[in-house]
């Protein structure tokens, strides 16, 4: 593949960019513009994000954690130290290494941002359940299956239709710095 066919590859899965509600209703790329909303509204109450993912999404939820804090002043918080992983991992099950947590951390009001390509890894969606029964705002970001189990979990579902991990990590990664952005944008203007 060359790499002009790459780029219109890519560029095709990030327009057919689906954000959906919690009810399944479709608001498109206007369904960012909510995040945002949220998000600043999540800055100024004093909230907290809590990132979660496995892999590449593992790395992003590191990085957007850190991003949203130091650049748009949100508090955050990722679980993804080892310490952290390797007890829960231990104490309970790999499963719960992210609801566990959630269930120590996140009051209701906070938001939870879940990054998962296939959208069916079974720790994420615990955590998406676990931040629901805690009273969370919950964002995910999946790709790969239209039909994924985490898809359907969040507040708002974010999901581009990548059939390749690298499309999908490319793409979260696209829509996680736009996020950042806008909202560093808003809150200067504010």
């Amino acid at each position: 593949m060359h790499w002009e066919q790459s780029i219109a590859e890519l560029a095709e899965v990030m327009r057919a960019l689906s954000v959906r509600d919690l009810g399944g209703g479709e608001l498109g790329s206007a369904g960012l513009d909510v995040w945002v909303e949220r998000t600043v509204a999540l800055a100024v109450s004093g909230g907290s994000a809590f990132f979660a993912g496995n892999g590449a999404s593992a790395s992003m939820a590191s990085h957007f954690s850190t991003d949203i804090a130091k650049n748009a002043g949100v508090r955050s918080m990722v679980f993804t130290d080892p310490a952290l992983m390797t007890c829960v991992g231990n104490d309970y099950c790999y499963e719960d290494i992210f609801a566990e947590p959630l269930s120590w951390h996140l009051r209701p009001g906070d938001m939870a941002v879940l990054v998962s390509s296939s959208g069916n890894s079974p720790n994420v969606v615990k955590a998406a359940r676990r931040a629901r029964e805690l009273g969370g705002t919950v964002i995910t970001l999946s790709a790969m299956g239209p039909d994924n189990a985490l898809r359907r979990l969040g507040d708002l579902n974010i999901y581009v239709p990548a059939q390749s991990y690298s499309y999908a990590e490319t793409s979260h990664a696209a829509i996680l710095h736009h996020w950042v952005d806008a909202v560093l944008r808003v809150r200067a203007l504010g």
